[in-house]
């Protein structure tokens, strides 16, 4: 569906012609089109008719209703880069659609993956599947670690450094912050998530699927994170550190001009079963509703992100065994798979309160991501330079990389083939033709150097060293051992009057060291004195500013509430003057056809007044 349509009449239908391609200019050759691949669901009940049919493997064709309001059957031919059966296994959706991108992850490119679709019609079953069936993401995640199993660095070797990138640590560091975690395990987002029954734990079929090409000479280590977008906010899936309120994250901007959430937790896993058991725990805290379409139904976009970091292995210590190089480059790439949350018409779903508020959130980002592509593709037709509105959704704004050449972007539609869904399918088909028209610049590979980090040995504490000069500047003078000869008298005394003189002399020191004892004692309690008022200022002034701070909070509850329900007042206003908009136009069509009428009545009547004169004159007179 790489084109718009011309409307050609043959025996009451219309049949869609595509038009050519994108330019092909030289700046064309740096850049690769969105690719779109189409998913039909089965239909859930055999007497259900369906609204398409297949033409080619890569071709669709969506047929007006039989009982449709309007007369004139129309049957549109959509292309798309692979259309997948509703007799199509799992496996072969993910060996055409994921095989590829998992492989361009290997080579150190970013790939992001799309599901787009009504409610209902099979996004989440093809990213997550069942135990038994597994979808996209779990066999990512197998084939993954099929390929890298025995090529992977020490645990906490590398680490995130909470500002989207990494950091090389020292052999000591990553040993003890494996015995933090072994020690501590309730501490950490891993004991966190290790606290499950041995039946809670899902366990999802591995095929064996590897990948072949691997560079051997590389180490490799997997970071995930699973985030969600509810009501235009970004949530972080793996964060439980605030029980059932979750804490909003925030977007920014790395060193690179990358968006990355800010403060996500980003887990180090070593093996499926570890990924199995964090992507779970995410999917867990998704938010999910009933509709009347969808009992289980997606209210937010879900993202998981896999990173895959890569560093070289050519340095070998004494044994001959390989280890990390003390200077060298790391290369990381990421695979982002995105669920977007169904589209819906509310006067199917008759959804009211919280779930109306999330389904305008919903289509308004899938909007925003609309717009945005089809600005992008008027630029790219037109050669114009339009601002593109990545801010007006977390969504987009988040993938606005994605979208400018930091990786390739592919889309898989699911469609329910119900003749229920025509008009869903429609629009559905509409976006998928509009996004392939898009190109991307191509992903180049980027390397970042790094050092690894050592240790410093610590000496003396600055506060031991004073220690050290007080004790040697109050050092006592020592009484000397000497033998007692009771037949020299004399030398007895000299004796005696030499310890009384060291005895005076340690009274001295003694006498001083107290007196600036107490010195000292009196300084620090006069300073403990001043600290302790002014601790108790700023305790009261935290008070009173935490006192403040929850005002505003409050009022800016009271405001955002008013917002949603003046959005929901503008939604319903906005439906209202859509359809008073239409009533206005058919009264104008009506007026218009009155108007021709009498127009048509008044040149008959002068046309019947013009021939009575004429026979009147030719009349002779009486």
């Amino acid at each position: 569906m790489n084109s718009n349509y011309r409307s050609t009449p043959h025996n009451g239908r219309v049949f869609r012609r595509e038009k050519t391609t994108l330019s092909n200019g030289s700046s064309d050759a740096l850049k690769e089109p969105v690719r779109v691949f189409c998913r039909i669901r089965p239909l859930e009940n055999d007497a259900d008719t369906s609204c398409i049919s297949l033409v080619s493997p890569t071709v669709l064709s969506l047929n007006t209703p039989s009982d449709s309001k309007s007369s004139l059957q129309r049957e549109l031919h959509c292309q798309f880069k692979q259309i997948f059966t509703s007799y199509a296994t799992q496996k072969e959706v993910f060996d055409f659609v994921a095989m590829p991108l998992l492989t361009d992850l290997l080579k150190g490119r970013n790939a992001l993956l799309l599901s787009y679709g009504v409610t209902g019609s099979g996004k989440t079953f093809t990213f997550t599947g069942e135990q038994s069936n597994p979808g996209i993401m779990p066999r990512c995640i197998d084939t993954l670690f099929n390929t890298i199993g025995e090529f992977q660095t020490p645990k906490f070797t590398i680490k995130p450094d909470r500002m989207n990138g990494f950091e090389i640590q020292s052999e000591s560091d990553a040993i003890q912050d494996r015995l933090l975690e072994n020690r501590a395990n309730a501490k950490t987002l891993r004991g966190k998530l290790g606290k499950r029954g041995i039946g809670d734990q899902v366990h999802y079929e591995n095929d064996g699927t590897r990948l072949h090409d691997i560079d051997e000479s590389n180490y490799y280590a997997v970071f995930v994170s699973y985030i969600e977008i509810y009501n235009n906010t970004v949530f972080d899936l793996l964060d439980d550190s605030n029980g059932k309120n979750k804490q909003a994250k925030i977007l920014r901007e790395d060193s690179q001009k990358n968006m990355y959430v800010n403060g996500v937790i980003e887990v180090e896993v070593k093996s499926a079963e570890e990924a199995f058991e964090v992507m779970n725990e995410g999917q867990k805290r998704k938010r999910m509703g009933c509709t009347l379409l969808n009992s289980e139904s997606s209210r937010s976009h879900s993202v998981f992100n896999i990173r895959l970091v890569q560093i070289e292995q050519i340095a070998h210590n004494s044994e001959g065994a390989p280890i990390v190089p003390e200077s060298n480059l790391m290369k990381v790439s990421q695979f982002s798979l995105v669920d977007l949350a169904g589209s819906e018409r509310t006067n199917r779903t008759q959804t009211t309160g919280m779930r109306l508020k999330e389904a305008g959130r919903i289509n308004n980002s899938l909007m925003s991501l609309r717009n945005c592509l089809e600005i992008l593709r008027e630029n790219q037709l037109t050669g114009s330079n339009k601002l593109v509105p990545y801010r007006d959704s977390r969504l987009t704004y988040l993938f606005k990389n994605f979208l400018e050449g930091y990786g390739k972007v592919e889309m898989i539609v699911c469609v329910n083939p119900a003749v229920s869904d025509y008009e869903e399918n429609l629009q559905v088909m509409k976006f998928a033709e509009m996004t392939q028209d898009v190109k991307i610049k191509k992903n180049e590979n980027r390397d970042t150097p790094y050092l690894k980090k050592t240790i410093k040995k610590v000496g003396n504490t600055p506060s031991s060293s004073r220690r050290v000069r007080s004790n040697s500047s109050y050092s006592l003078p020592k009484i000397p051992i000497f033998t007692v000869n009771l037949e020299n008298f004399n030398e007895i005394g000299v004796k005696m009057e030499q310890i009384v003189k060291i005895l005076k002399m340690r009274k001295v020191k003694t006498d001083s060291a107290f007196s600036d004892f107490n010195k000292k004692d009196k300084h620090f309690r006069k300073q403990l004195c001043e600290l302790n008022e002014a601790n108790i200022l700023k305790t009261s002034e935290i008070k009173s500013l935490k006192s403040v701070v929850k005002k505003e909070k409050q009022e800016c509850y009271n405001l955002k509430h008013k917002i949603t329900d003046l959005e929901t007042v503008n939604d319903s206003l906005a439906s209202k003057n859509g359809e008073l908009h239409e009533v206005i136009l058919s009264l104008r069509h009506t007026i218009d056809e009155k108007d021709l009428k009498i127009n048509q009545k008044i040149l008959e009547r002068k046309k019947q007044n013009k021939n009575l004169h004429l026979q009147m004159k030719r009349c002779p007179k009486s």
